[in-house]
């Protein structure tokens, strides 16, 4: 059988799906190194990359990403539309929760309302905004009712995974943070805050049977000289984010293996206009497109395998704009743009930099802000632990950030709405809600508005290309490149893995 999705499409795949039989081959224990810890158990508190690859396996969603990069059934096995705002979802019957309890339409009803409840998890609340209530048809019946269309329902879900309502109500909040229970494959067992996060195998899983292993370990390791030496050594099975450079290195290895996979990742760097000054013109933030050589940084420190994007969405994100193009390399366009603009002699800004742990953002920030100097622009370098923390300081007092800064949203929705409604709706003073930029662009805002609450996808897509070609040309962002996702695995122990981008679950791999 062939699966769609990933990039080795030549490949014929495992695919678990109810009732597949389990692997002939099932592992004591499966080690996935990853870059960062996962701050939280709890699944609705967050949902970067390292935090998703633990929740893949402790829990369900009612959809998820198949590896076509589409949703597909799971703790739903079917739905439809009654209207335009009016979702029905047929769920699977007979699951339980790790602790015994019921998964229902009540269940359904419970997650979303503590999703949305005011203060609990900002960045899930402005995920489920859209919904306005949920219904309890029957046991194995909910209907989600929006406000407006929301073509992206089923991809939210799928970022949301469940959680017991019982469970939670009985022992608080706090009780998903300390002792978590899903209805996923793996049951929680220990988490050893920035060192490791322990599964054990349940029983029986509707959707695998057995998984291929009986424990796994994800394991921190930040930096990637270590995390390769993982690898190498036998310390970890599987590994995230292997540089470029130790590509090669890996494949020459006999006992080793790389997959390549899509990005969903759109590093970049954002222009500030908080203060009045340079920044505010738009000459000027061209110029600072025109000023940087990001084919040379693409060529020289990743060897040529990321590629220069010219706008804010990575190709495998509905919405990109095949037809656009890059702002080249033009120092001496640049220097005309800020002399029209007032200043001939360049100018100083502070370029902030928070640690996303992506493969040598020192020396690609570096690089960046020694092109900016060639044309006059003196970047001052500050560094900051994490983006999360560096928000929470930028934003306190409604002040700042003030120059231009580094951020690498992702695509998680593998959608244009995941990029274009948080980082670019106008700020708004009065409620300190918008985009991190501080500009205001009504006519932007109709686009961005329009894109998420239009149900047809080829008229979603021409209202994306034209918020895309109006960001380009106010030029917003200094637009950088999208950036693969390199995954090494033994393969001592594995046939193959599946990775579905940035995700690795448990089913989607094959013991040797």
């Amino acid at each position: 059988m062939r699966c769609s999705g990933g990039t080795n499409t030549n490949k014929t795949y495992y695919c678990p799906r109810p009732g597949h039989p389990p692997p002939a081959k099932v592992l004591d224990t499966l080690v996935v190194a990853m870059v960062r810890d996962i701050q939280t158990a709890d699944p609705h508190l967050r949902s970067h990359i390292d935090a998703q690859c633990y929740q893949d396996n402790v829990f369900d969603g009612l959809t998820e990403i198949g590896r076509n990069y589409q949703p597909i059934p799971s703790l739903a096995e079917s739905w439809k539309n009654l209207n335009d705002v009016t979702w029905e979802f047929k769920l699977r019957p007979g699951v339980k929760f790790h602790n015994g309890e019921d998964f229902d339409a009540n269940t359904v009803k419970f997650n979303v309302e503590r999703l949305l409840r005011p203060g609990f998890s900002p960045q899930r609340f402005q995920e489920f905004a859209t919904i306005k209530e949920v219904q309890v048809i029957d046991p194995s019946t909910a209907r989600v009712i929006t406000k407006d269309p929301d073509p992206l329902l089923l991809s939210r879900f799928h970022l949301v995974r469940m959680v017991p309502q019982q469970y939670v109500e009985q022992n608080g909040d706090d009780i998903m943070n300390e002792k978590p229970v899903g209805t996923g494959p793996y049951k929680f067992v220990k988490w050893v805050k920035d060192d490791y996060v322990e599964l054990e195998a349940v029983d029986k899983h509707w959707r695998v049977g057995k998984p291929p292993a009986k424990r796994v370990v994800q394991k921190v390791i930040p930096t990637a000289a270590p995390r390769v030496a993982a690898l190498q050594t036998g310390a970890a099975d599987i590994i995230w984010d292997v540089p470029a450079d130790n590509i090669a290195p890996l494949e020459k290895d006999p006992n080793l293996a790389t997959y390549l996979e899509k990005s969903l990742s759109v590093p970049n760097i954002q222009i500030s206009q908080f203060l009045e000054g340079p920044l505010r013109d738009k000459r000027v933030r061209q110029a600072l497109n025109y000023a940087v050589d990001k084919e040379s940084i693409v060529k020289n420190l990743f060897l040529g395998y990321y590629k220069v994007v010219p706008s804010a969405l990575v190709p495998v994100c509905f919405g990109y704009d095949e037809t656009q193009k890059s702002y080249p390399y033009d120092p001496k366009k640049a220097k005309e743009l800020l002399a029209q603009a007032g200043y001939p002699n360049g100018f100083e800004v502070t370029f902030d930099s928070t640690q996303t742990a992506y493969p040598k953002q020192t020396e690609y920030i570096q690089a960046v802000a020694n092109y900016l100097s060639e044309v006059g622009v003196k970047a001052k370098i500050v560094p900051h632990e994490s983006s999360e923390q560096y928000e929470l300081t930028a934003r306190k007092g409604n002040k700042g950030p003030t120059g231009i800064f580094h951020q690498s949203p992702g695509c998680l929705k593998l959608d244009g709405d995941d990029i274009l409604w948080p980082q670019f709706r106008s700020w708004d003073e009065k409620t300190a809600v918008g985009n991190k930029m501080y500009f205001s662009n009504p006519e932007l805002d109709k686009l961005v508005d329009a894109g998420r609450f239009t149900l047809d996808p080829a008229e979603r897509k021409k209202i994306y290309q034209k918020a895309l070609q109006t960001i380009q040309d106010e030029a917003y962002w200094l637009f950088l490149w999208e950036m693969p996702y390199f995954w090494g695995y033994s393969k001592k122990k594995l046939k193959a893995i599946h990775p579905r981008t940035y995700r690795i679950f448990a089913w989607d791999v094959e013991p040797a």
